[in-house]
């Protein structure tokens, strides 16, 4: 059987058989859904290349544009800690008590020399403790009093020292005797103990209210 030229071109470009009712697919979403994946995919790119390239200072443009975010929680207030009023208070560290009475050891001196007349058994030695007192309640408020019979020493020999005002007189001193301390006001004092020698890690215990507060005066 043979075949004419033009059949012959016919059944060699024919793709076959036609789809059914002639029509083509269409093809402008197909384009537009490639533009768009292309717009991405540029600005992710610019966004990479963005973020390594350098400003004038040498800070990336990244962290240009995350030290301007504010962070999540940088307007979230801090909760202040109650102070635990049953802790020893450390060296130079102001202790409140119940009453508003607030307590600082400036100054730990141990020994303190002995001189004149006053004589001590060589197991024994003199300490002294000055303290600063503030009223830190409102103004209006009656006077606390505060006594030398509020304080003591403590040691971890379980010995208990209480003031010793007779023994020694120290020129200049500002010995606590009794105060009256009015709301907003500071005053000191120092007080003298006879102590064991050999006694260590000495605490100064002092007696506000119907609450005692222990100040650490030397080291454990």
């Amino acid at each position: 059987m043979s075949f004419s030229k033009e059949s012959r071109y016919r059944n060699v470009t024919s793709t076959g058989e036609s789809r059914r009712g002639g029509r083509t697919p269409p093809q402008r979403p197909i384009l537009i859904g490639a533009a768009v994946i292309l717009l991405l995919c540029c600005c992710c790119l610019g966004l990479v290349i963005g973020s390594m390239i350098p400003s004038r200072n040498g800070q990336s443009l990244k962290d240009q544009l995350g030290s301007n975010i504010p962070s999540i929680g940088s307007n979230v207030p801090t909760v202040t800690p109650t102070p635990d009023k049953n802790a020893i208070v450390l060296p130079g560290k102001p202790g409140l008590a119940d009453n508003g009475l607030e307590l600082t050891v400036t100054n730990f001196q141990r020994p303190l020399p002995v001189k004149g007349t006053v004589t001590l058994q060589p197991d024994q030695q003199l300490v002294l403790a000055s303290v600063r007192i503030r009223n830190t309640n409102k103004t209006g408020t009656p006077p606390i009093k505060v006594t030398a019979a509020d304080f003591q020493v403590k040691g971890d020999g379980g010995l208990v020292y209480t003031p010793n005002l007779k023994l020694v007189t120290i020129p200049n001193a500002n010995m606590l005797t009794e105060l009256n301390i009015p709301s907003g006001a500071t005053q000191e004092g120092e007080l003298v103990f006879q102590i064991a020698a050999d006694d260590a890690s000495l605490k100064l215990a002092w007696k506000a209210g119907t609450q005692t507060r222990l100040f650490q005066l030397e080291p454990k």
